[in-house]
């Protein structure tokens, strides 16, 4: 059989492509024929290629196919009957080149045990050559997108068509801090449980799966860096061969420009309410001057009209009512001018508290007293029930609480009928270590208020009655004064009221408990006797100058006149020791002002000069002008137009004072 096989080899030996006939056995092999195409393709002859062939494998197998080989070889000795396909470099004879080889087995298992084998090879070398050039193409261009996809600063990601990733760049990777792709690789979101919920990411993908369109810029949270931060996610389908097999993805964390755009909406928005409250407080001071000037107008048309009707006329009875009518009508003016200049100066926010220490029990003696008065002059029956005794002493801005109750006091009595009753009470609500929780209650009997009137009552102007029940007509700001200096005292202010029946204001404020006592000066019981006391008055204008020295003169007392701060002092020293017994000297002076004559004053050798009371006469109302005057030596501060009453009061207290002190200076030196 075998010698059939190798003579019909022979008779087609040319008809054949390369072609090798061999015989295996167990620890043998044998060549039986070499085709003429094979010698081609190995450029040598059948006896150069057979010895070849009966070399060892690994001589003429590449070295990285040599076991590839073996197997195949074996594979097909234990089942010659299977059809067998495989390349692999053989070195060409003589050479040192390789060629790719696709050879393909095929044989028959013979009697004796051995395999006759069948292999016919083709060249295949371009072709691998070619495959390896597209091989290495493919891998530098894999390479390059790598580097694109690594380099890039934007988080790119890539998942199959069920949500699973297939894998990420470094710019993914690095936003959530993972070490490579493997920690996400075959996951889904709701695997990796970064999503704050799973809308609007997943129902997002699966749109885009099923429908095969893009989505842009997708607003989600995830967590990364330790919070949720905001993301926009973008996504495409993936397609191949028309089919729709997964997705790509892009997203950008946009958390701090989220946060620039609600730090910019925010600022936005409070431009716009600074906007609105300057074009309110505008519109608000337009509004306010406007009334200012009206108001202010009313009573000085009616002094000026007055006048010129009192010019006219010799009969006295009417020229006493003319100027009755003219002092009401500046009293008017001037607590305008006052009211206004207090409104405006809490509504800028100078004004501060001053606190002192006082008795409870008597820190409203001189409002009290006042309020009496009034009340008598109208006739209306004033009841004070203030049970403070045993809060010993406490911590105010006394002048801005007497302020308060002043101006709700005032109105009371001033829309009292005649016959009616005005109450002042007190409450301590609650104590603490620190503190009293008091609560001041002004009640009264009169018209009362409308209720369309009460939520407004509290703005500058507005008068439901302009003029009271005693004709007297009122500034329309006594109560928006109130309300700003409860305000500044940490009070508050609450109002019932029924038009007939009456009104009741309810003042509500703390006062700090202290063990602390203020030394008082030591008052001089009953009024002392002003005749013939020597009075200085330094006034730069001669109309205020012919005024004060009036009043004075009316009352028996003697003055010395000074047009400036420096004559002022001048006179002083000029005159005899404690021969002056109190200076009247206003602020603003030509030559030398009021406050830098004080201090002179206060700075002379002679023994009077750090006792002689100097009382402030100044158009400056306001508490810092108040302070002013006391650094600089003054004993108190009255503001202008002048009181006669007011006056001849604060002259009797501080001559009082200085009497008292001359006397205990006396008695100091005799006990010397």
């Amino acid at each position: 059989m075998l010698a059939d096989v190798k003579k019909k080899f022979a008779n087609i030996d040319d008809a054949f492509a390369p072609v090798l006939v061999c015989r295996r056995h167990v620890d043998a092999f044998e060549v039986l024929h070499i085709s003429a195409g094979l010698c081609r393709m190995f450029k040598v002859s059948r006896d150069e290629l057979c010895k070849f062939f009966m070399l060892p494998v690994y001589e003429q197998i590449h070295p990285d196919d040599v076991v590839r080989v073996l197997r195949v070889m074996q594979r097909v000795f234990r089942n010659p009957d299977e059809f067998q396909q495989f390349s692999y470099r053989m070195l060409l004879p003589g050479k040192n080149e390789y060629i790719w080889l696709m050879s393909t087995i095929y044989g028959r298992r013979l009697v004796d045990g051995s395999v006759l084998q069948y292999i016919t090879s083709l060249d295949i070398t371009a072709e691998r050559q070619e495959q390896e050039k597209q091989a290495a193409v493919f891998e530098h261009t894999s390479a390059l997108l790598e580097r694109i996809l690594d380099t890039t600063q934007t988080a790119l990601f890539w998942k199959d068509k069920e949500r699973r990733f297939l894998g990420a760049n470094k710019a993914f990777l690095d936003y959530y801090e993972f070490p490579s792709e493997q920690v996400i690789l075959g996951k889904t979101d709701e695997d990796m449980g970064w999503h704050e919920t799973d809308e609007p990411f997943k129902g997002d993908e699966w749109h885009v799966l099923r429908t095969g369109s893009s989505t842009y810029r997708v607003h989600g949270k995830c967590m990364s860096h330790g919070e949720m931060r905001d993301i926009v996610a973008s996504k495409s389908p993936l397609i191949e061969n028309g089919e729709i097999v997964g997705l790509v993805g892009s997203f950008e964390d946009v958390t701090d420009e989220i946060r620039r755009q609600k730090e910019m909406t925010k600022l936005n928005e409070q431009l716009q309410q600074a906007l609105d409250k300057a074009e309110s407080a505008n519109r608000a001071k337009t509004a306010f001057l406007s009334n200012v000037s009206h108001d202010m107008r009313t009573p000085l048309n009616g002094i000026l009209g007055i006048a010129e009707l009192a010019l006219k006329t010799n009969d006295v009875e009417k020229i006493q009512a003319y100027l009755k009518k003219i002092i009401t009508a500046g009293s008017l003016l001037k607590d305008l001018i006052n009211d206004t200049l207090e409104l405006s100066r809490i509504g800028s926010g100078k004004k501060q508290l001053d606190y002192e220490v006082v008795d409870a029990n008597c820190m409203l003696e001189r409002l009290i007293t006042a309020m009496r008065s009034a009340a008598e002059q109208s006739e209306v029956n004033f009841h004070v029930d203030l049970p403070f005794a045993n809060l010993g002493f406490v911590r105010i801005d006394r002048l801005k609480l007497s302020k308060v109750l002043l101006n709700l006091l005032s109105n009371a009595i001033k829309f009292t009928p005649k016959g009616g009753d005005v109450w002042l009470k007190g409450q301590v609500l609650s104590s603490t270590e620190h503190k009293y929780s008091c609560r001041f209650i002004v009640k009264d009997t009169g018209i009362g208020m409308s209720k369309e009137f009460i939520p407004k009552m509290f703005n500058p102007f507005e008068q439901e009655n302009a003029l009271s029940l005693q004709g007297t007509q009122g500034t329309g700001l006594g109560l928006a004064i109130a309300r700003e200096l409860l305000s500044i005292l940490g009070g508050t202010i609450a109002v019932e009221s029924e038009q007939g029946k009456g009104t009741t204001f309810t003042v509500d404020v703390s006062l700090e408990r202290t063990s602390e006592q203020e030394s008082q000066k030591e008052v001089p019981n009953g009024k002392i006797n002003l005749d013939n006391r020597q009075i200085l008055v330094c006034e730069d204008n001669e109309l205020n100058r012919e005024i004060v020295t009036t009043i004075l003169q009316m009352n028996k007392l003697q003055v010395i006149n000074a047009e400036n701060g420096e004559q002022g002092v001048m006179r002083f020293i000029e005159s005899p020791e404690y021969s002056i017994e109190a200076i009247l000297m206003d602020i603003r002076m030509p030559v030398m002002d009021g406050l830098t004559a004080a201090a002179q004053i206060r700075q002379l050798s002679r023994k009077d000069a750090c006792m002689v009371p100097i009382i402030a006469l100044s158009a400056n109302a306001f508490q810092e002008d108040v302070e002013d005057s006391r650094r600089a030596g003054m004993n108190d501060h009255l503001t202008k137009p002048i009181e006669p009453d007011l006056l001849l009061d604060c002259l009797q207290r501080q001559i009082g004072y200085y009497e008292a002190q001359r006397k205990g200076e006396k008695e100091d030196g005799a006990e010397t």
